[in-house]
């Protein structure tokens, strides 16, 4: 009896073996492709500087093979990224990942404003050359020039973060700041009755309460 069971015996044994090649062959090169495209799958980079609270646009867009690994959420098409509102500075070739962009239908652009800061707009006078050294996230100090006892200029605020800037073709650019609420408004009246000028500062450069 137990030798009529021994050719039976091997043939399932052959079968399992066939089996398992065939599971295993099928198996791994999936398993290969699934991690080649985790680590080598084409992302979404910034095609140049794009400000913080700006729409992504198509245009503002591209596509890159990253040179090493994936970065982590990266966005792996320009539709997703298109429409969405960006919530810092972004570089030239930078990716978009998930935690930069804020998707569209969400508050727009005012959700870049950090949490208990506020965006205050003003017009500064005789700063266009200034301005136009000026993008989101530089910083500034403010002057206030006094003309009603003599020309005085006082220092009103120091190392304030820009958020964005209006085209320095007006009579008067706009720029846009990040302050605190008292800040803004001091800001918001000093910039309605007298005249405002910003000083660009190095960035690197974090010292304040230098004397005029």
């Amino acid at each position: 009896m137990k030798r009529n069971l021994m050719p039976l015996l091997a043939v399932a044994f052959v079968a399992a073996v066939v089996a398992t090649g065939i599971f295993y062959g099928l198996l791994i090169p999936k398993l290969r492709n699934t991690a080649s495209a985790d680590s080598d799958g084409s992302v979404v980079v910034a095609a140049r500087a794009i400000d913080r609270g700006a729409t992504l646009r198509p245009e503002d867009l591209r596509m890159v093979e990253p040179a090493g690994q994936r970065p982590a959420q990266a966005l792996s098409s320009v539709e997703q990224a298109a429409g969405a509102t960006v919530l810092e500075p972004l570089a030239p070739n930078q990716p978009i990942t998930l935690p930069l962009i804020v998707r569209r239908g969400t508050s727009g652009p005012s959700v870049a404003i950090p949490n208990g800061r506020r965006a205050v707009s003003i017009h500064p006078a005789e700063s266009s050359g200034v301005v136009a050294m000026l993008r989101s996230g530089s910083r500034v100090d403010i002057q206030v020039i006094d003309t009603r006892q003599g020309a005085k200029v006082n220092r009103l605020m120091e190392d304030v973060e820009v958020l964005s800037v209006m085209d320095a073709d007006h009579a008067k650019p706009v720029v846009t700041l990040l302050v605190g609420p008292e800040d803004a408004d001091r800001l918001s009246l000093a910039d309605a009755l007298q005249q405002l000028r910003v000083v660009a500062r190095n960035p690197n450069d974090r010292n304040t309460g230098n004397k005029s």
